[in-house]
């Protein structure tokens, strides 16, 4: 299951960087970058605070078991121009075996 996996991110998945606080150079993955759909009237992507502008939005991440986003911290991701955090991470296994990492994040803004 696991070499099917890597062979779709592989083939199909966007290089994505993962930069974590204790390393200077980040460390290049694939993943699946997509962002959530959001169903209703009350979602915007920007939203005024009292700073100015923030964006709301909110992008889904497959990754391979190498990228650990639990332990990300104060790190992140970069994809092309977008920078993001992680705002929520969780393992996906079969069995004994860690397959690959869902992570919801968030468009880090002004990075």
């Amino acid at each position: 299951m696991i070499e099917h996996w890597r062979q779709i991110l592989e083939r199909y998945g966007q290089s994505i960087t993962l930069y974590r606080p204790d390393q200077e150079e980040g460390i290049v993955c694939k993943a699946f970058l997509q962002p959530v759909q959001e169903q209703g009237q009350s979602f915007f992507q920007r939203l005024p605070t009292p700073l100015g502008l923030a964006r709301q939005d909110r992008w889904i991440c497959l990754g391979g078991p190498e990228m650990a986003l639990n332990e990300l911290g104060d790190g992140y991701l970069a994809w092309g121009e977008e920078t993001f955090t992680v705002r929520s991470a969780q393992p996906v296994y079969v069995g004994d075996t860690l397959v690959y990492w869902w992570g919801l994040l968030a468009v880090r803004d002004g990075a």
